[in-house]
């Protein structure tokens, strides 16, 4: 028996129980910010957009998306009437590539606001360099009260909170729904809305840490609907 164990025999006469806890090891997210991961690329449901749209500051007009995926924050913005450009680690047009954590401070103009969904595993990172543009920023990461997110409060950030999770089109989605379903879906896009509610995912809560917005409170909750999460995706 340990010190501790022996003390307890002691003083009560019964022995200590072995419980044979197993304890899950700590791990950590690897980090590669010029490399595309899988878990990096679940793409935004169009109403965690929504959600956004109504804090965005009003003299904004512009938008920069730097890790734009398949573009579905920016088709949201774009209905709002929002002008958006598009960059991403990887992508068809050869325009649009661009590193956002390693590369060059691009010129940005006046009215712009940096709105994304980051790269899980660098989502730090990004947050890091949309501090460096000293722009208006909003990025879509998990909620949760970690010394990192008390630390981003401390700097000026403030949070959107939705009071339910927000599901994720997993990065294999079409292959996962035809599976199960026999079906012959191509794209995302093909794919019923009923079927992606079905098969989109929220392994955590998660909201909008924002810079610059001046929502005038740190955390800012907002209601989110069954039927936006159904018939929204």
């Amino acid at each position: 028996m340990t010190d501790a164990n022996q003390l307890i025999f002691e003083l009560t006469g019964e022995r200590p129980k072995n419980y044979n806890i197993r304890v899950k090891p700590i791990t950590t997210t690897r980090k590669a910010p010029d490399e595309q991961q899988v878990r990096d690329c679940f793409q935004t449901p169009a109403y965690a957009t929504d959600l956004l749209i109504p804090f965005i500051p009003k003299d904004i007009t512009q938008v920069w998306e730097p890790a734009c995926g398949g573009g579905k924050i920016s088709r949201q913005l774009r209905k709002s009437g929002y002008t958006v450009f598009e960059s991403d680690l990887k992508s068809d047009d050869p325009s649009k590539i661009f590193n956002f954590i390693s590369g060059d401070n691009k010129t940005l103009p006046e009215k712009i606001s940096i709105i994304t969904n980051p790269p899980f595993s660098v989502k730090d990172m990004f947050i890091e360099k949309c501090f460096e543009y000293e722009k208006p920023w909003a990025l879509l990461i998990n909620m949760d009260y970690s010394q990192w997110h008390i630390d981003l409060i401390n700097r000026g950030c403030e949070k959107i909170i939705p009071n339910a999770r927000i599901s994720y089109v997993t990065p294999l989605i079409v292959s996962r729904v035809n599976e199960k379903e026999g079906t012959e879906y191509l794209t995302v896009d093909d794919i019923p809305m009923e079927l992606l509610y079905k098969y989109t995912s929220a392994q955590f809560h998660s909201g909008w840490m924002t810079w610059g917005f001046g929502l005038g409170r740190t955390e800012t909750f907002v209601d989110l609907p069954i039927e936006q999460r159904r018939y929204n995706i």
